[in-house]
């Protein structure tokens, strides 16, 4: 019985993971494209929460009908113009009645394809946007629910460095900068990029023992050495958590989305550049992401504290949303690539032909999905 209810765990939970991780995060992506395709007055026939067959119709907000589907892997917007699951349309007699309607004056001034390149952009951009705005609120939201306290600790120091001729040494824990309080190397390099050039007091915690030193931070220091020359961590002091208010959550959170996000665009350099094996590099799919959003929900659970999973869902919405803009057919970046050819060319692609070759790259992207899918299991990714 103990094997079983385990075995039965480990599948439930990433089932969970998926329900409560990637599902809004994929509405949330949907949505953005729907509201942006409205402003621009596109209309949109379905919003669906998941994928067709149709269950059933939730409610009408004007044109839109919102849907619950069978398969529950994500959702759609389908707008006027668009053939993709026409035939799930208690509205339509199939793809034949959706193209004629289509021809029909109003319709036509409302398909997607009929507005200009430009507004078709803003709308695939919609996706992405929501996603990197949901991103930053939920960053900004994690200091504002408490993360660890945090202490700086000086791990190593630069030879003939302003942090050597002061004597500081590896070990020590910053505790403030000209008197101004050092919390995390945020606030660290804050300070020190306020004070470059400049005798700077620095105050550390030795042992038992505070010690302040002078120093002046480099304005153009050695590569790879800082103004300080100093290499710093962040560690957790105590399991109490430290809440911040709006206007430093603001402050914090934003920078941590913006870095995190700067960390997302340049990875594939860094794997390149750092000779990272394919098993820490390998690309993680719904399993691997379902499994470790069930981790970071058991995390909070066990830490009675939500910042866990609220780190993990930042990460997620950046990286689906980074993802889309992919200048791959299928994915919002491969539309609007198709968009800007066209705008350059100034003759578009029928939408038949389009979304053909959209479907292609569909049926492409899901064989990639299941290669990655066995590798998540086959070669599960190590939990946070």
């Amino acid at each position: 019985m103990p094997a079983f209810a385990e075995g039965l765990g480990n599948i439930i939970g990433p089932i969970v993971g998926f329900i409560i991780g990637l599902i809004p995060l994929i509405l949330i992506h949907e949505f953005g494209h729907l509201i942006v395709g409205k402003i621009v007055g596109v209309w949109a026939h379905e919003f669906g929460i998941g994928y067709p067959p149709r269950l059933v119709k939730l409610f009408r907000w004007h044109e839109t009908d919102f849907t619950l589907n069978w398969i529950p892997f994500g959702g759609f917007v389908r707008f006027e113009g668009e053939t993709t699951f026409a035939e799930d349309d208690e509205n339509a007699e199939g793809t034949k009645n959706a193209e004629e309607r289509t021809r029909r004056p109003e319709a036509e001034s409302h398909s997607l394809y009929s507005k200009p390149p430009l507004q078709r952009i803003l709308v695939y951009l919609g996706g992405a946007a929501a996603n990197l705005i949901a991103g930053w609120m939920i960053a900004i939201l994690i200091f504002t629910t408490g993360i660890p306290s945090l202490q700086t600790r000086i791990t190593d120091i630069a030879p003939n460095s302003p942090a050597s001729s002061a004597s500081l040494q590896p070990g020590d824990i910053l505790i403030a900068v000209n008197g101004e309080p050092v919390e995390n190397s945020f606030d660290l390099q804050s300070e020190i990029q306020r004070n470059l050039g400049q005798p700077t007091e620095i105050t550390v915690r030795r042992d038992d023992e505070i010690v302040t030193v002078t120093l002046t931070p480099r304005q153009s220091p050695p590569e790879g050495q800082g103004a300080m020359g100093v290499l710093i961590t962040d560690e957790q002091v105590t399991d109490t958590l430290r809440y911040y208010s709006l206007p430093q959550a603001v402050s914090y959170g934003s920078r941590y989305f913006v870095n995190l996000a700067a960390t997302t665009v340049m990875l594939p350099v860094y794997i390149v550049r750092m000779g990272i094996p394919f098993e820490e590099a390998r690309p993680v799919g719904v399993v691997g992401i379902s499994q470790i959003t069930e981790h970071s929900v058991s995390q909070s659970i066990e830490q009675s504290a939500p910042y866990p999973f609220l780190n993990i869902l930042v990460i997620l919405s950046i990286s689906l949303g980074i993802f889309n803009l992919l200048p791959i057919p299928a994915l919002d970046g491969g539309r609007i690539l198709f968009s800007l050819i066209e705008a350059i060319r100034g003759k578009a692609l029928t939408p038949e032909l389009e979304e053909r070759i959209h479907l292609v790259a569909l049926l492409l992207m899901v064989v990639l999905f299941v290669f990655v899918t066995v590798l998540d299991i086959v070669m599960p990714v190590p939990l946070p």
